[in-house]
């Protein structure tokens, strides 16, 4: 589990902004988190050359992720707990937001992430046996 991140107003994750990110608010964690792959999905600046440049040369173990594929993304289950108890919040701002967003991340229980990435095998052999179909997940 990793901290929060919020883009500037007006800003895109481009590579070059994402390259940014990872240097300034993940790889200093990496160690921190014993942490041995990396995961994130296929949006444009995420994959581009300067990113899977940066990603290897700072030997940062990717897991290869087909697109489209939210049955093997568990981070999802949590953005939606996490939407679902923002809806309650009612935020009436984008400031406001994020602190009710910094609040819940910062107070999920990390057992629960635990037992998200636990539910990889049986996320994957439900993807195997549905043929790449729906699954409960």
């Amino acid at each position: 589990m990793g901290g929060l991140y919020f883009l500037p107003k007006n800003v895109t994750m481009k590579g070059t902004n994402y390259i940014e990110v990872l240097r300034d608010h993940m790889l200093p964690f990496w160690p921190i988190h014993q942490c041995h792959h990396f995961m994130h999905d296929g949006a444009p600046g995420h994959k581009s050359k300067i990113v899977t440049k940066f990603l290897s040369d700072n030997e940062t173990d990717m897991l290869e992720w087909p697109g489209n594929s939210p049955n093997l993304n568990p981070i999802k289950n949590a953005w939606n707990v996490m939407k679902n108890k923002i809806q309650e919040a009612r935020p009436s701002n984008i400031k406001n937001l994020q602190e009710e967003l910094k609040k819940l991340w910062v107070n999920m229980d990390v057992s629960y992430f635990a037992s998200l990435a636990q539910s990889m095998h049986k996320r994957l052999q439900m993807v195997l046996k549905t043929k790449g179909n729906m699954t409960k997940y």
